[in-house]
């Protein structure tokens, strides 16, 4: 049976969904330092990202990096401080806190898209990104108490940085980004070692530590490349309806294996915001569909 390219495009990218969700929990199985963390994480996904692109272009790969230009070394760096603070909001708050903060960043991409490309926000967006941003606040005011705090800003930065990415990528659409994503990779390898020198003795990790490294590496690595073809196939609102479901599933895995149990602000706060990205993706796919 032939399925049509709308519902490919739904299963390839449910699937990198479900594929990026144990993430959070590897990453805390590495038991390292944040930076030795950020060194390999940067180190595993540039190269997953390299390889896959030897697969599908070959001989045409170095090409493909040379044509990103100025706006893919942009979006390496910034996607760069985007893992950063990921990993440093993974080492500091609670993997639910960090995924429901981090599934803000569409809220802050329109914004951005807003303030730099001109595109309109409707009233209906606007009213989104105010609910959005007191469940934020609502979560965050328990780390005062807890000490999570630093981690929950790191998420929020996070947020930020992939949004700005996102931002970017639509202002340069005809460019392929994916080498974009490789060189970050390299920019967050980069990132960690100063950090590395000054605060610890070496970057190795354990050796019980070497398969969770290289199944996170696997995860993101195919994870990303599926959410990055997915939504060629599908409209923005659709893809808005999928992601949540990384913040839930995230977050089910870090209570389930670390029990990592949210607080109860934080499942507050999580269910408004996925709740409130729902609404306004199925808003959004409706009035889509009245202009077609």
């Amino acid at each position: 049976m032939q399925i049509s390219d709308h519902l490919k495009g739904i299963l390839i990218t449910t699937l990198g969904v479900i594929i990026l969700s144990p993430d959070a929990i590897l990453m805390r199985l590495l038991n390292a330092d944040t930076w030795t963390i950020l060194f390999w994480r940067g180190i595993t996904f540039s190269t997953g990202i390299f390889l896959l692109m030897l697969l599908w272009y070959r001989q045409d790969t170095i090409r493909q990096f040379i044509k990103v230009g100025k706006p893919g070394i942009l979006i390496g760096i910034i996607f760069s401080f985007s893992t950063l603070c990921f990993t440093v909001a993974i080492q500091n708050t609670s993997i639910s806190n960090t995924l429901v903060i981090i599934s803000t960043s569409p809220m802050f991409g329109a914004l951005f898209s807003w303030i730099f490309l001109k595109e309109k926000i409707r009233l209906i967006t606007w009213l989104a990104m105010l609910v959005i941003f007191g469940a934020i606040v609502t979560i965050m005011s328990n780390s005062f108490a807890s000490g999570g705090l630093l981690g929950d800003i790191s998420a929020f930065g996070t947020s930020i940085f992939m949004a700005t990415s996102f931002t970017i990528t639509r202002r340069y659409k005809e460019v392929n980004m994916v080498p974009a994503m490789a060189i970050s990779g390299v920019m967050a390898a980069l990132l960690a070692l100063p950090l590395i020198m000054i605060s610890t003795d070496s970057f190795l990790l354990s050796p019980s530590a070497i398969p969770y490294l290289v199944a996170a590496g696997a995860f993101i690595t195919i994870a990303f490349a599926l959410i990055t073809l997915g939504p060629r196939y599908m409209s923005a609102p659709e893809v808005g309806l999928i992601m949540p479901l990384e913040t839930v599933l995230g977050s089910y895995l870090g209570w389930l294996y670390l029990n990592e149990e949210p607080s109860m602000l934080t499942l507050i706060g999580g269910i408004v915001v996925i709740g409130t990205l729902i609404i306004h993706a199925l808003l959004s796919l409706k009035k889509q569909k009245s202009h077609s």
